[in-house]
């Protein structure tokens, strides 16, 4: 099987794929002062070092981790893994102005996107930040809106007003809060949706053409039922990793 591993900034997410099929999911929390043998332990207990994975590939937006991530599953499997980079292949036109500054875990979920959904497609990524992009007509990626996403929103609100309480994510029946909780809960959560609809309306306004929607990420959950129109799929960075694994042959990059 191939491990797939999507570090994020709040999140750590890796699947194991057999013949392009999700076989199982995983979530961990990014924790930048674990070692390498500390992840080591995690991936191990998790998955089981019975299980034969016969390679790798990992997307990081978290720099100081990509390496202690790599050295712990060369401990586990004793394999090398790709790290999604400039010296990979993803078979993705980027018409971008830079696209050295494009995220990995970006590129990963619009060549996702687009060998699942086609071309003209758009992606809402609700991560640590909310990333809205598009794969035009001709398969290409033309470019990205970057919010500010739920857990940072929640976490400002909270620390510069000290009257409200911190409260978790969960979509409140009604929009007009009746309390401080609900209040909160309404302004990120159905802010998010409302955000995330008028965006693709924009989007498609400059397109000129209408664009499937997808919507994925840690929060995708969360708002998904309050977006009209886009289907949810929580695993498509994932997915996406693994296609450029396979595009890569699997051969350790330089």
């Amino acid at each position: 099987m191939i491990l797939c591993v999507d570090c994020g900034n709040t999140s750590i997410k890796f699947a194991l794929f057999e013949k392009e099929h999700l076989v199982k999911s995983y979530l961990l929390r990014t924790l930048r002062e674990k070692s390498s043998d500390e992840y080591a332990l995690s991936f191990s207990s998790i998955i089981g070092k019975d299980v034969s994975v016969e390679g790798a590939i990992i997307s990081s937006v978290v720099p100081f981790l990509t390496p202690v991530l790599f050295n712990a599953l060369n401990k586990v499997f004793n394999i090398t893994p790709l790290i999604l980079g400039k010296h990979l292949k993803t078979k993705l036109a980027l018409k971008i102005d830079n696209p050295s500054e494009l995220g990995s875990d970006i590129i990963a979920g619009a060549l996702g996107a687009k060998e699942k959904y086609g071309d003209s497609t758009l992606v809402a990524d609700l991560g640590t930040a909310t990333k809205i992009y598009v794969i035009d007509q001709k398969g290409a990626f033309i470019g990205v809106a970057i919010a500010v996403g739920m857990e940072i929103s929640l976490k400002t609100l909270v620390s510069s007003t000290s009257q409200l309480l911190e409260t978790a994510f969960v979509t409140p029946q009604k929009i007009i809060g009746k309390n401080t909780k609900d209040a909160i809960q309404s302004g990120i959560v159905y802010g998010q949706a409302f955000m995330i609809e008028r965006f693709a309306e924009k989007m498609e306004d400059e397109c000129g053409y209408k664009l499937k929607r997808v919507v994925t990420g840690g929060y995708s959950r969360v708002v998904k039922d309050e977006l009209n129109g886009f289907i949810f799929n929580e695993d498509l960075v994932l997915e996406g990793l693994y296609h450029i694994y396979e595009i890569n042959g699997g051969v350790k990059n330089d």
